[in-house]
């Protein structure tokens, strides 16, 4: 009895493994990610996880890696080029390494806000920096997604004329533009991966950082700082992008699946990006953080007017004009 009840259960096994053959997808998408789950950009990617196994009828399955599981932007680069992930979150700012072009967003207040990056790139700055990375990185954007403006916060003390940031050890991106303005605005900028800036802050290695608001609450990093003010001296977006290799390596309607949706997971994202502003905020408040607010941030656009004089060759004088000239 026993003996047959085995060979049953081995017959049934046998069975759930061919089933499961059958219906296994036919190709594998590992999207690569730093920030916890509860981040915009994030809960974009389970987004888009769901759009395309929905409408690939699971023939394909997507993987997503957040929290720095797979490393930082900067590796998602040397990743997506070696075929160990097929996409990932990257920040324009890193493919500035790629190409000077990419800058033009480090630029500080180039960008007025989310709705004015957003025409910015619909008008063909998006069609052109894509054609770039593509050409000379094998990557493609298929998704432009937008944060809010980036703020100074730290335990130090508030932000409320260029002069605070005088001898201030600040935690920035590793871009050369981003760098120069701090520096210009008599910081001490420090390039730390985002992966990194909590123990920054905690360990006094930087007495302040700067990002979009929400991040603070979804990183935890509330918990060692008491002040952010709302300098919004830079405003980036965050890209999806794509292995060309591997995309041109997907059937041609997967590969309209796969793009169409990282358009709507982008658009998603914006969405709860600014849904999540306003609430960070009241939250940041609700915790004891002092938010200072900064109505008139003129003297901060003026300070750092020179940055533009700077770069202008390497970005390209054209490609700012079209930032500043588009309302």
């Amino acid at each position: 009895m026993k003996k047959n009840l085995q060979i049953v259960l081995v017959i049934l096994l046998v069975m759930l493994l061919s089933i499961a053959s059958v219906f296994a997808a036919d190709y594998k998408i590992k999207i690569a990610n730093p920030s916890t789950p509860s981040d915009s950009c994030v809960m974009a990617f389970y987004y888009f996880e769901k759009l395309v196994e929905s409408r690939s009828s699971g023939r394909i399955d997507v993987q997503v890696f957040d929290s720095g599981q797979l490393g930082s932007h900067r590796d998602y680069i040397e990743g997506l080029q070696m075929g160990s992930i097929e996409m990932a979150e990257i920040t324009t700012s890193v493919f500035s390494a790629i190409d000077d072009q990419f800058m033009v967003f480090d630029l500080p207040y180039i960008v007025k806000n989310m709705d004015h990056l957003r025409r910015v790139i619909e008008a063909g700055v998006g069609e052109r920096l894509n054609k770039v990375l593509e050409e000379k990185a094998g990557i493609k954007i298929v998704g432009w997604m937008i944060r809010t403006p980036r703020s100074v916060y730290s335990a130090k003390g508030p932000i409320n004329s260029p002069e605070d940031f005088k001898g201030l050890k600040i935690r920035v991106m590793q871009s050369p533009a981003m760098l120069k303005t701090m520096e210009v605005l008599g910081a001490k900028p420090i390039p730390i991966a985002a992966t990194e800036r909590y123990m920054a802050l905690q360990t006094g290695v930087v007495d302040a950082a700067e990002n979009s608001p929400a991040l603070i609450i979804s990183e935890k990093e509330y918990e060692v700082i008491d002040y952010l003010s709302l300098t919004e001296h830079f405003c980036t977006p965050n890209t999806i992008v794509i292995s060309s290799k591997f995309l041109n390596k997907l059937p041609t309607d997967l590969q309209e699946i796969v793009i169409k949706s990282a358009e709507d997971a982008a658009n998603y994202q914006r969405g709860v990006e600014e849904q999540q502003y306003t609430t960070a905020l009241k939250t940041l408040k609700d915790l004891g953080v002092e938010v200072n607010i900064i109505e008139d941030k003129t003297p901060f656009i003026e300070k750092v007017k020179p940055v533009y004089e700077m770069y202008k060759d390497q970005i390209g004088e054209d490609l700012m004009n079209i930032f500043l000239e588009t309302k």
